[in-house]
């Protein structure tokens, strides 16, 4: 499987140059495919490189890292994000809530607490993908089985006496036209 790409957004160097290189990125299931050192770049690489995680400064010039989450949940509905802040600020957290930011955390950001994140976060990813692998399988087993469907219930409409409300019921799911219509 394909490593999950992060975006990593913050204006204090320190703190980006820090996490990108203190993070063992393979070895938890990621890649770091870009860093920004304001919202609107990390927008703008956002909408470019397709990120699953953004790990996001709330305070930084230009677009805040919530104003980033908003208009990344819009646009990438799928991808997690981690807010951290300096400011122990319950108005950001409750914020960051309302976003589905999947953490807020306070600085100084520690490799360990961010590396038990990232591997919450690679958990629920894995999940969600299986998840839709399985609905996927489903649909094509359905898809497969269906003229079968169609012909056990054309059978049985033909020798048994079926409460009307069924019949038109499975007409629409088998998608059958016996009127021609």
């Amino acid at each position: 499987m394909e490593p999950y790409k992060v975006l990593l957004a913050d204006d204090e160097e320190d703190i980006r140059v820090g996490i990108s290189q203190k993070m063992d990125w393979a070895e938890l299931g990621f890649t770091l495919v870009g860093e920004a050192d304001n919202g609107q770049d990390a927008l703008e690489l956002a909408e470019s490189l397709l990120p699953d995680v953004v790990l996001t400064d709330i305070k930084m010039p230009f677009l805040d890292g919530l104003e980033l989450c908003r208009i990344l949940t819009e646009q990438l509905p799928a991808s997690k994000f981690v807010v951290f802040s300096g400011f122990d600020d319950f108005e950001y957290a409750k914020q960051a809530i309302k976003l589905n930011v999947t953490e807020y955390i306070l600085k100084p950001v520690n490799v360990e607490e961010l590396t038990a994140i990232l591997k919450r976060i690679k958990g629920n990813l894995d999940q969600e993908i299986e998840q839709k692998r399985n609905v996927n399988l489903l649909r094509e087993n359905y898809i497969r089985s269906l003229p079968i469907l169609r012909e056990n219930f054309l059978n049985e409409l033909v020798s048994h006496s079926m409460d009307p409300k069924i019949v038109e019921s499975r007409m629409r799911e088998y998608d059958l036209d016996l009127l021609g219509a």
